[in-house]
């Protein structure tokens, strides 16, 4: 049985929809003041309701297309914001960000809505960095097999409208990004914490990325953008600053590298930013103005 096709949107009216709502980035968008730039705003989750003022949150199994289909019917977005992917359960990441982002772009599709789809840093092989929104991936895990794979899903589309935001290590402090709490609490409880000296990428503030997006949401522009800090650091380099900042003794952490570990990971992510600083008002700030302010 087909279904109906959607009701078109209200004149004057934007919605924006953003999936994984109660992730970290997610709950940094829904609290950010530019939401305001829609008449109606909806977020996405799994398994973890975090209502926010001026937001209706909804229950949604990405993976599922019908209830894709359906939410999108019911809510008719003229923008979403896809964040979604199911970290928390490690045997479903990879089919949440691809059959997850097929759900998506199919919905979007259906709707003419503009999708901005969130991608990582980690989709290129760390060999031939810094990376510029032109450069060939080649991705080394099956989480960054999976990111390739749903950017191409929509390149592949007939999307109307559509933005691929690679970032990299998205981070805070009001509240801590989950991988900044690992590492204070580890220091301060002494358990033993190895951070590499050899693993570069560009960390970006929460609430930049979240300024970013919302601003690329009334933005006309279409295709791949880089959007992280400006600062590039290892792994250990900014598991000392964060030391610092919280007043504990870096000197607890354990310097190593990836090669000394045997790990397959790339190792330098560092993507080039000139495009993102060109074209948007949001001011990208290093890790170290953050920690400053």
């Amino acid at each position: 049985m087909s279904r109906r096709p959607p009701d078109p949107p209200p004149l004057h009216s934007s919605t924006l929809l953003v999936t994984g709502v109660s992730g970290y980035l997610g709950q940094a968008i829904a609290r950010h003041p530019a939401r305001r730039q829609f008449t109606h705003t909806y977020g996405a989750y799994l398994s973890q309701p975090l209502p926010a003022a001026g937001w209706e949150v909804r229950q949604l199994d990405i993976t599922d297309p019908a209830a894709v289909a359906q939410l999108w019917d019911d809510v008719r977005p003229s923008c979403v914001i896809h964040t979604a992917a199911n970290f928390r359960q490690p045997h479903a990441l990879v089919d949440s960000i691809t059959r997850g982002t097929r759900a998506v772009v199919d919905a979007c599709t259906a709707h003419g809505a503009r999708l901005l789809h969130l991608s990582s840093d980690m989709v290129f092989d760390g060999e031939h960095a810094p990376y510029r929104e032109t450069a060939a991936v080649g991705p080394l895990t099956p989480y960054a097999r999976a990111k390739v794979e749903a950017e191409e899903l929509i390149r592949g589309s007939s999307l109307p409208s559509w933005v691929i935001v690679r970032t990299s290590l998205i981070t805070g402090l009001a509240p801590l990004d989950a991988r900044t709490q690992w590492v204070i609490d580890s220091v301060r409880d002494q358990q033993p914490i190895v951070l590499f000296t050899d693993e570069f990428r560009c960390p970006v503030w929460v609430d930049d990325l979240a300024a970013a997006l919302l601003e690329l949401a009334g933005h006309d522009y279409c295709g791949v953008l880089h959007i992280t800090g400006p600062q590039r650091l290892s792994r250990y380099a900014l598991g000392v600053r964060i030391c610092r900042w919280a007043g504990l003794d870096p000197a607890r952490i354990t310097a190593s590298t990836v090669a000394a570990s045997g790990l397959i990971r790339p190792r330098d992510c560092t993507l080039d930013i000139t495009l993102a600083q060109h074209l948007l008002r949001t001011r990208l700030r290093s890790i170290d103005e953050g920690l400053e302010e």
